[in-house]
């Protein structure tokens, strides 16, 4: 989710950076110190002197571990199933001898595939396919009309897509199906924490960048009941339809995404506006393993340079924890 104000600002922000910039950070990070960031404990636990709604001081986030190989990478367009349309998207493959992790990158509201782009090519450069999908509605030259979109067809569109990968057939041969991971921006963390509590044995790990775990509240605090809600109507700058708020007004997050117990690595900014801090703390209390990075002063989507490259890095470092990827 983005301002109406800063959305672009968001999105250039997100699609600027070059994958080799993001690779050249990572590398900084695994042979030097940590980024200044919140490290929170796992199964829930609060850290001394914190509760969810501040934050403590910054401490050193987890670094990747060990040298790391580059490699060089293909770009194929595959598309996926959902719901009887077609939806395009984009796979990023490793030169690889054997099937390798798959890492599903999904973007945020109004957002596209080419916005999450350099955060999978600089995996792919690592030696882990990942693919960019598109949702029905879900942004500017996609499939279907936005007014029809919500955050639970979204949820349908990432379930085809696992299911197309695990079939390791169709272009998806590369794909290792017991290592897929999600890793979802902003709507994509909320829409991709959903899934992985719903197949919770095909996912074999989570990251979420700055999720907007706090749709359901924007909405109540924009209109007084669901009957208030017009069929078409702008929402943070999005032209959406009434489908968005129905599937979400009465819709607890927390309580389904607690079904997820494989580790989880949450990362969001201190000065988020969006969607504040607080919402991932929340959700840090509410896994029964997560980690929560906080990137001091960063808002809601990352500047290219050092926040999105502490957020990289944090996510390759996890990456390595839960053995998708060699330290």
């Amino acid at each position: 989710m983005t301002s109406p104000t800063g959305r672009r600002a968001v999105l250039k922000a997100l699609g600027a950076t070059g994958a080799a910039t993001l690779l050249g950070a990572v590398a900084a990070c695994a042979s030097g110190p940590g980024s200044e960031a919140e490290t929170a404990p796992p199964s829930g636990a609060a850290s001394p002197g914190t509760t969810p709604d501040a934050a403590s001081p910054g401490s050193s986030a987890p670094a990747p571990q060990g040298t790391l190989p580059t490699y060089a990478y293909e770009t194929r367009d595959l598309d996926v199933t959902s719901q009887g349309q077609t939806l395009p998207g984009r796979l990023y493959v490793p030169a690889a001898d054997a099937a390798v992790p798959l890492v599903v990158c999904s973007h945020g509201l109004c957002s596209a595939p080419d916005d999450v782009a350099p955060v999978a090519q600089a995996l792919a450069r690592l030696g882990l396919a990942a693919y960019c999908p598109s949702f029905r509605g879900g942004g500017p030259g996609s499939v279907g009309d936005m007014t029809r979109m919500s955050v639970m067809t979204e949820v349908a569109d990432l379930e085809a897509v696992l299911t197309a990968a695990r079939t390791a057939t169709g272009g998806w041969e590369v794909v290792d199906p017991g290592r897929i991971v999600l890793l979802g921006q902003s709507q994509g963390g909320e829409v991709s924490a959903v899934t992985a509590a719903r197949h919770p044995e095909q996912v074999a790990g989570l990251v979420l960048w700055y999720p907007a775990f706090s749709i359901t509240d924007t909405l109540h605090s924009l209109y007084t009941s669901l009957d208030a809600v017009p069929q078409d109507y702008s929402f943070l700058g999005c032209a959406l339809g009434r489908v968005y708020a129905q599937d979400m007004w009465d819709y607890d997050v927390y309580t389904e995404i607690a079904g997820y117990t494989a580790p989880v690595l949450i990362v969001h900014g201190s000065d988020d506006l969006v969607v504040p801090y607080r919402y991932s703390e929340r959700a840090r209390t509410t896994y029964p393993d997560a980690e929560l990075v906080r990137i001091d002063g960063a808002g809601h989507g990352f500047d290219e340079g050092p926040e999105e490259q502490q957020a990289l890095a944090a996510t390759v470092g996890y990456l390595q924890r839960v053995g998708v990827m060699k330290a």
